[in-house]
């Protein structure tokens, strides 16, 4: 669904502000924050900056020789964009599945939270498994911040501590469990 909000509008890149100003409706931007949250270069960032200031949806403010954008919550279609925005999933089961699979030795996969345009899980994906390379993991969760427009809470840990927390009815476990969630790698079956 999200290819249907980029073409929808202009780009990819105005979709990926818009995810951000939704996501974080209270937060002020500098043009520079703004395009490293997106990870878009700057150039692209003003240019979709300023397409969003002529049709209102953000507002400019100066403090101390800083600009700050922030969404316009007065915008005409703000309540009718936001659930549109957060109706297209941020990012698909099947990207996010063969990404996390080249962190490691990775046994199961759970997202909850972000992914599902929901806020009642306290984590957005769990990550059991062994060797998971944690310079690759927190460079997949930039990409991942950058496509939802907000930070993304995860949980990595391994197979036996898993284990081990899921059979001592580990309560932060079990609300993981618990909440709406999707299992997108399940090599432990008959453990869960």
């Amino acid at each position: 669904m999200s290819e249907i909000l980029e073409r929808l509008f202009n780009s990819k890149e105005e979709v990926k502000l818009l995810r951000l100003f939704l996501n974080n409706s209270d937060d002020k931007y500098t043009l520079s924050e703004i395009a490293g949250k997106v990870k878009i270069k700057p150039n692209n960032a003003r240019k979709e900056v300023n397409n969003l200031l002529k049709i209102k949806f953000l507002i400019q403010q100066k403090k101390s020789n800083q600009i700050l954008y922030r969404v316009n919550k007065e915008f005409l279609f703000y309540n009718e964009l936001k659930k549109l925005i957060f109706k297209a999933s941020p990012t698909s089961s099947d990207k996010i599945a063969s990404q996390v699979m080249k962190l490691g030795q990775t046994r199961f996969v759970l997202v909850s939270g972000v992914f599902l345009n929901s806020d009642k899980g306290k984590i957005d994906i769990l990550i059991v498994g062994e060797h998971i390379n944690r310079t690759k993991l927190k460079n997949f969760l930039s990409s991942v911040e950058a496509e939802v427009g907000k930070g993304v809470n995860y949980v990595c840990m391994s197979t036996d501590e898993f284990r081990y927390r899921k059979n001592m009815f580990d309560k932060f476990i079990l609300n993981i469990l618990d909440a709406p969630h999707k299992i997108l790698i399940d090599r432990m079956k008959k453990d869960i």
